[in-house]
């Protein structure tokens, strides 16, 4: 077996990056096929005269990468879900979504016909194995042990240290959230947050009849010294905070960063509850927030942001002190997780599939970061090489409200700052553009170039907005 590469070696190059390379462009040009069998090592290293080492080193490099999947016993493949050549796919005008208005409103992961096949395919395994003890599944209540089996290697990839007797799975990580913020707080209690946080929390918080105290943040998020002197000034119970690719802002927390608010919290005797819902989307992880006080952590996410809205997963680490209170609120409010999605998940886990598919979100967010830097160059936003969302500064004239009103009249549907903040007598000149809702890369394209368009122009009178 042998194919074509053009190797380009540049001076201090190693080889191995070279021919990763050299395979990426071939598959980039159609000359290798989504699930088209390559070499074996041996017979590339012979056809490259190179050594077999550095072939397998290649191989890697571009599994890590996505551009290829190995299967024991079977040999190396082109990814299935390798992406298309960029301005191709670009070019590929969604015929069958044509009249429909572009949609960059909701936190959504790219879903394409693809992932509805592996969900069939999953599906269809189900029901030729063991779906009679889903169905009739009513213990054990914290989770079934082969899900959370399952569960305790996946959050080893996301470096978090798990027990399994502190894990609890739940229906999403809405769930999860409302479980760790019910089993921590009373009714008046403070919990500090980030300025501009997900609209979930600022509901709960209602539901709860919790107060919420927003602290400052920059692109790392909440700032160490506005933590502790919120801490001083306030009788603060939790810390509530995403400190990946958060939303809207999409701020980011370093390891520094993560290491000094933990260190506020502990010497605050504030509770963390960690939502990383989007963490796994970052492709060199930094270990979570949890992983430095985990006994006074909750820790939870989920695949809904990362695989398939659908996938409402949900994997908590709870302190183990706290454990038997949580459960019992997961025995109150839906008694136990659905076991059918989990068992969907732990075979995902099992064979590879959920790590793909999360390569696949990184690429395909990353290839649309890029389109909106080329689409939005002249405006100001903040976002993450790998995020979901833009969250876009207005220029002078544009309100957010006319934004979302002009854009909407275009067939182009933004969300404006106000289900983020805490304080509404805040006005914002922002909005938050999401990305993946649109399975089409042509429609994001097109909806980043519309919105830039109408940001060039004057808003239209109020009058014509009604």
């Amino acid at each position: 077996m042998t194919i074509k590469l053009k190797l380009i070696i540049k001076s201090g190059m190693p080889k191995y990056l070279a021919i990763c390379a050299a395979l990426e462009e071939a598959i980039c040009r159609g000359q290798l096929h989504a699930g088209a069998q390559l070499p074996t090592h041996r017979q590339l290293a012979e056809q490259l005269n190179v050594s077999v080492q550095t072939v397998s080193n290649a191989y890697a490099h571009a599994e890590q990468k996505g551009l290829v999947e190995a299967l024991v016993g079977s040999g190396t493949y082109v990814s299935k879900f390798q992406i298309e050549k960029e301005t191709e796919f670009m070019l590929l005008e969604d015929k069958e979504t044509l009249g429909r208005a572009i949609d960059l409103s909701i936190a959504h992961p790219v879903c394409t016909a693809r992932h509805t096949q592996l969900f069939n395919e999953a599906l269809s395994k189900i029901s030729l194995s063991h779906s009679g003890d889903l169905i009739r599944a009513a213990r054990p209540v914290q989770g079934q042990k082969q899900h959370i089996s399952a569960v305790l290697n996946w959050l080893e990839l996301q470096k978090l240290p798990a027990e399994s007797d502190r894990i609890i799975l739940c229906n999403g990580a809405s769930h999860g959230l409302m479980l760790a913020m019910s089993t921590l707080l009373q009714p008046g209690d403070m919990v500090a947050c980030e300025a501009l946080v997900d609209h979930g929390l600022i509901a709960r918080s209602r539901i709860l009849n919790v107060k919420l105290c927003a602290i400052a943040t920059d692109r790392e998020g909440i700032i160490p010294e506005k933590f502790a002197a919120a801490c001083k000034a306030n009788s603060i119970k939790v810390l509530c905070c995403t400190p990946s690719m958060s939303n809207p802002a999409s701020c980011h927390m370093s390891l520094q960063r993560r290491s000094e608010i933990a260190a506020v919290a502990q010497k605050y005797k504030v509770m963390i509850i960690e939502d990383d819902v989007y963490g796994a989307l970052e492709p060199n992880r930094i270990p979570p927030l949890s992983s430095f006080l985990p006994e006074q952590a909750f820790y939870i996410t989920a695949l809904t942001k990362t695989v398939a809205p659908g996938m409402r997963t949900g994997f908590m680490q709870v302190p183990r002190h706290l454990i038997q209170h949580t459960t019992s609120l997961l025995a109150a409010s839906s008694w136990m997780a659905t076991p059918m999605l989990f068992e969907i998940a732990a075979m995902w886990i099992k064979d590879g599939t959920l790590q793909r598919l999360i390569s696949f979100e990184q690429q395909e967010f990353a290839a649309r970061q890029r389109l909106a830097q080329t689409s939005l160059s002249e405006f100001e936003y903040d976002s993450h090489p790998n995020g979901m969302h833009l969250w876009l500064s207005l220029p002078r004239d544009w309100s957010s409200d006319a934004l979302v009103a002009t854009a909407k009249k275009a067939d182009l549907i933004i969300t404006g700052y106000q289900p983020f903040i805490v304080d509404q007598s805040l006005p914002l000149k922002r909005v938050r553009v999401s990305l993946g809702m649109e399975s089409s890369r042509y429609r994001v394209k097109y909806g980043l170039e519309l919105l830039a368009d109408i940001l060039s122009s004057k808003p239209p009178p109020s009058y014509f907005l009604i």
